[in-house]
């Protein structure tokens, strides 16, 4: 039936909907045919070549081609109207089930003409998935993806968790209205977030290179529909992101949800931040030193330290709580890493051994370490401060913050 009326096709990813544009017309001869991934290409042309009826105000000029068959990422997942379409393919195996659905709203809407609608999902034959191992392989995916958040929370909503029902009830025709959801639009999980900022990379170098130089601790507020304060924190590659309520306490929520709070256009004003804005940014930040702390703690439980490495260890730590001077607490980061390693250097260890009979603490210990590590040429053996950020020992840092209102 593809070969009759209008036929709209969806994958998650700019790559996947190049190649099946190339395989659709090889050679670049059919007008009727196209594909969109981006901003490359003006959006309201696209759909009014697609779905003039549907949208007339875009409504090609005379002597145009509408487009029969349209290759989109989700750039056209949401806020269109595309009732002109009466078929439509979910080319990607979507590990959120209700994002399949979602993207059928685009055709099936109020003023369709057509009496039936056709949504088609592609989903590997039994042999091909015991091979590729697909599912297990997309499982495996939100475990790195909830390992890299370091969430409290499930990824995934309860409604959204993926299973085996929900996920073939979609492939197989069968009723799908109990996985459907009011709030659906909430959502925007991370896949389509790395999606929107290589599209920026590619369609907008100038705003992206703005967006990469930001500097740390940004802070901004806009309405959202909803009361509260947004943080996110990073550590070397451990981040982590923290929603408060409108009392400052911590709301466990998934990254997905999140997002989609905090999706705006670029016309949406800027709202003042409210008043104690800063003192819950920076409560948040104390939170998040005391888990990088923590962690640091579990990850080294295993390492065998000599009795002095411990006892400097213990101290840099009490000295790094205690001082707001950031560029001590970087010294200290790589004091503490140089001076933890296992198996340190005979003449390192007879120092170490000096430093705890004398129990020197404090700025002291910084500046003793610091000599002993210049004497003995320790860089070589440690990062440079500069690289610490980016390891699983970097120091603590607000990346960002938002304060949402109503």
């Amino acid at each position: 039936p593809l070969n009759r009326g209008k036929c709209l096709i969806f994958t998650q990813y700019a790559d996947t909907a190049r190649y099946l544009y190339k395989n659709l017309d090889p050679d670049d001869s059919s007008p009727d045919i196209e594909v969109i991934y981006g901003r490359d290409k003006s959006i309201p042309k696209i759909v009014g070549r697609f779905a003039p009826k549907a949208n007339p105000d875009h409504r090609p000029p005379a002597g145009v081609r509408e487009i029969d068959c349209l290759v989109a990422t989700d750039v056209l997942a949401e806020g269109l109207n595309l009732q002109d379409c009466d078929k439509m393919i979910n080319y990607d195996l979507h590990w959120n089930p209700v994002r399949l659905i979602q993207r059928f709203g685009r055709i099936d809407r109020i003023g369709s003409e057509h009496d039936a609608i056709h949504g088609y999902n592609f989903l590997p034959e039994t042999e091909l998935e015991k091979a590729l191992g697909l599912k297990e392989k997309l499982a495996r995916r939100i475990a790195e993806i909830h390992a890299t958040i370091g969430e409290d929370a499930a990824i995934l909503e309860p409604d959204e968790q993926l299973n085996e029902e929900a996920m073939y009830a979609i492939y197989e025709a069968q009723d799908v209205s109990a996985y459907e959801g009011d709030d659906v639009d909430e959502f925007i999980d991370l896949h389509e977030a790395e999606e929107i900022i290589r599209q920026i990379r590619e369609t907008d170098p100038e705003l992206y290179a703005r967006i990469t130089d930001l500097r740390d601790g940004i802070r901004c507020g806009h309405a959202a529909g909803r009361r509260g304060t947004f943080v996110f924190c990073r550590a070397g590659e451990y981040r982590q992101l923290y929603l408060l309520d409108e009392q400052g306490e911590n709301v466990p929520q998934d990254a997905p949800r999140i997002l989609g709070w905090l999706k705006c256009d670029p016309e949406t004003p800027a709202e003042e931040l409210p008043e104690g804005y800063n003192q819950r940014v920076m409560t948040v930040k104390r939170q998040f030193e005391s888990e990088v702390q923590a962690r640091k703690a579990e990850r080294e439980h295993t390492v065998s330290l000599t009795r002095a490495q411990r006892y400097v260890r213990r101290e840099l730590r009490l000295l790094f709580s205690e001082t707001d001077d950031e560029d001590l607490r970087r010294q200290i980061e790589v004091l503490e890493r140089t001076f933890t390693q296992a198996g340190p250097r005979p003449a390192v260890r007879s120092e170490l051994n000096r430093i705890q009979r004398e129990q020197i603490a404090g700025t002291a210990l910084v500046d003793t370490l610091s000599n002993i590590y210049n004497l003995y040429g320790l860089d070589a053996d440690t990062p440079a401060v500069e690289t610490t950020t980016d390891d699983n020992h970097g120091l603590p840092r607000i990346v960002c913050s938002e304060a949402l209102f109503d």
